[in-house]
C-alpha cells in the first residue's frame, strides 16, 4: 500500500515538475519571440527609413548631375556660339584684307604689264628692223649665190665640154656609155639595201659554205658603205651569229676566208660609234679575239689581196679599236690570263718583226756590196697621230687609214693596255 502510494506521488510530482517546466519553457518561448518580433519591426523599419533617405539622396545627386550637365551644355554652347561670333568676324577682316590686297596686287601687275608691254613694243619695234635688214641682206646674199652658182654651172659646162672635146677618145666615150647603160638597167635586188637584207637571210637561215661565204662578201661591203646597213645588221643579232662562225671555223683555207670576211665585217661595225658596243658586248668576244691571235700568231705576215692585212692584223686592230673606251680596257685587263696572252703575243711578233728587219737589213748590206756600196739607208720615222679611224663613208683627209702592220696592230693593243714587255 506504502508502495503504491509512494509510486502515485512520485508520479504526480513527475507531472507537476514536467508541468511547471513546459510552463516556464513557454514563457521563455513567448518572450524570445516577442523579442524577435520587436526586433524585426525596427530592422524593418530601419531599412525602410534608409530606403527613403538613399532614394531621397540618389534623387538629389540626379538633380545636382543633371543640373551640372546642363551648365556644362550651356558653356559648350556658349563657346561654340563664341568662336562662331569670332571667326565670322576674322573672316570678315580676312575678306577686307584680302580685298585690299587684290586691290593692290592688280595695281601692281597692270604697272608691270604697262611696264613690260612698253618694253616688249621696243623690242617688237628693234627685231622688225633687223628681221628687216636681215631678209633683205639673206634676199641679197640667195641673189648672188644664185647668180654665182649659175657662173658655176656654166663654167663647169663649158670646162666640161671643152675637156671632152680636147681629151676624149672612144674608150672614154664607151666607158662613159656603158656606166649610162648600167645605171639605167640596174636591178631592184642589186641595191645595197636589197643585198643587205637577202645577206642577213642567208647567214641567219642557210648553213650551205658558199652561201655563207657569199653573204658574208654582201655584208662586208653592205658595212663598209653604208651606216644604215651597219645598224640594221646590229638589230637583227648577226654579230652573234659572225662570232660563233669564227669559233667554229678551222685553219683550213675556206674557213680563213669566212674568218677575214667576218673580222672585216666587224671591223667595219667597230669604226662605227653606233654600233661598236653591239660588237663588245657579244658573250666572250674578247676570248674569241685572243684565240685568233694566237691560233694565227705565226702567220702575222700573211696579206691578203683585197684590202691588205692577215687575220691576225686584222684581229689585233679590231681589239685595238675595241679597247679604246677605257671601261673596256679595265674589263679586259680583269680577264684571268688576258695581259698574260696579249704580252705573250707581243713578244713573239716583236721578235719575229726584230728578225725581219735584220735579215731586210743583211739583205740591203749584201747587195751595196756587191753594187759598191756600203750605204745604208735610215728608215723614216714618222710621229705618231692620235689614233682617230673612221668607216669608209666618212670622206675626211684627217682620217687614219686601217693598220695592216701585224707589230704595229699588236702595239696599238698593248699601247691600248699599257702592257709593258
Amino acid at each position: 500500500m506504502f508502495h503504491k502510494k509512494r509510486e502515485a506521488a512520485v508520479k504526480l510530482q513527475r507531472r507537476v515538475r514536467a508541468l511547471r517546466l513546459g510552463r516556464a519553457e513557454r514563457n521563455d518561448y513567448i518572450r524570445t519571440r516577442h523579442a524577435v518580433l520587436t526586433l524585426q519591426t525596427h530592422c524593418r523599419r530601419w531599412i525602410a527609413r534608409r530606403q527613403t533617405l538613399e532614394a531621397a539622396e540618389a534623387e538629389r545627386r540626379l538633380r545636382f548631375t543633371s543640373a551640372i550637365f546642363h551648365h556644362l551644355n550651356a558653356i559648350k554652347i556658349q563657346r561654340a556660339l563664341r568662336a562662331h561670333w569670332a571667326l565670322e568676324a576674322a573672316r570678315r577682316q580676312i575678306h577686307s584684307v584680302l580685298t585690299i590686297q587684290r586691290w593692290v596686287r592688280a595695281w601692281q601687275q597692270r604697272r608691270r604689264f604697262l611696264d613690260y608691254k612698253s618694253k616688249v613694243v621696243i623690242v617688237q619695234r628693234e627685231a622688225k628692223r633687223w628681221l628687216a635688214r636681215a631678209a633683205r641682206k639673206f634676199l641679197l646674199v640667195r641673189r648672188q649665190q644664185r647668180v654665182r652658182q649659175g657662173i658655176v654651172k656654166v663654167q663647169a659646162l663649158w670646162r666640161g665640154h671643152f675637156s671632152r672635146r680636147l681629151n676624149d677618145n672612144p674608150k672614154v666615150v664607151k666607158l662613159r656609155r656603158r656606166l649610162r647603160e648600167i645605171s639605167a638597167g640596174i636591178r631592184e635586188e642589186d641595191k645595197l639595201c636589197n643585198k643587205t637584207s637577202s645577206a642577213l637571210d642567208y647567214l641567219l637561215r642557210y648553213k650551205q659554205f658558199s652561201y655563207i661565204l657569199e653573204a658574208l662578201k654582201n655584208l662586208d661591203t653592205a658595212t663598209r658603205l653604208s651606216p644604215e646597213c651597219c645598224e640594221r645588221l646590229v638589230e637583227s643579232g648577226a654579230t652573234n651569229v659572225i662570232f660563233t662562225l669564227i669559233r667554229c671555223c678551222n685553219r683550213s683555207v675556206p674557213c680563213m676566208d669566212v674568218i677575214t670576211f667576218s673580222i672585216q665585217i666587224l671591223l667595219n661595225l667597230s669604226k662605227y660609234h653606233k654600233t661598236i658596243e653591239a660588237v663588245y658586248s657579244v658573250e666572250n668576244s674578247v676570248e674569241t679575239l685572243l684565240d685568233l691571235l694566237q691560233r694565227y700568231r705565226e702567220k702575222a705576215g700573211d696579206k691578203v689581196a683585197e684590202r691588205g692585212g692577215s687575220i691576225f692584223t686584222k684581229a689585233c686592230f679590231l681589239l685595238a679599236l675595241l679597247l679604246q673606251d677605257k671601261h673596256r680596257a679595265v674589263e679586259v685587263t680583269k680577264l684571268p690570263k688576258a695581259l698574260d696572252r696579249l704580252r705573250s703575243i707581243y713578244r713573239l711578233t716583236a721578235r719575229k718583226h726584230k728578225m725581219d728587219a735584220e735579215r731586210t737589213v743583211i739583205k740591203q748590206k749584201m747587195n751595196a756590196s756587191v753594187n759598191g756600196s756600203f750605204f745604208v739607208p735610215a728608215t723614216p720615222r714618222k710621229s705618231r697621230p692620235v689614233p682617230k679611224f673612221a668607216p669608209e663613208w666618212v670622206l675626211k683627209k684627217d682620217k687614219l687609214k686601217d693598220i695592216v702592220d701585224p707589230l704595229r696592230a699588236i702595239q696599238m693593243v698593248a699601247d691600248t693596255l699599257s702592257i709593258m714587255l
